[in-house]
């Protein structure tokens, strides 16, 4: 395990120290926690992020469409679902 040395504001270190007394945890305990917590959950999200994107990947493929009349329609406003493609 690595030690570290850090500056806390006031109002997170008084954050911490009262869930320390609630928990009985060290400041230190809860930090790493709550560290590990974000990391995983941000990875949970990119996850799933891939998966969808995995998932849409290549939909378009057989389509044959102009992306300049495309867009030009849809600058001239019309609806997206009205589009010929």
């Amino acid at each position: 395990m690595k030690q570290m040395q850090i500056s806390l504001d006031e109002e997170l270190f008084s954050l911490l120290s009262e869930e320390s007394k609630r928990t009985g945890k060290t400041v230190s305990e809860i930090m790493v926690e709550k560290l590990r917590k974000v990391f995983k959950e941000e990875s949970v999200r990119e996850e799933k992020l891939l998966r969808v994107l995995g998932r849409a990947f290549g939909t378009w493929k057989d389509k044959q469409i102009d992306v300049e009349t495309f867009v030009r329609e849809l600058r001239r406003g019309e609806r997206i679902d009205s589009y010929r493609y």
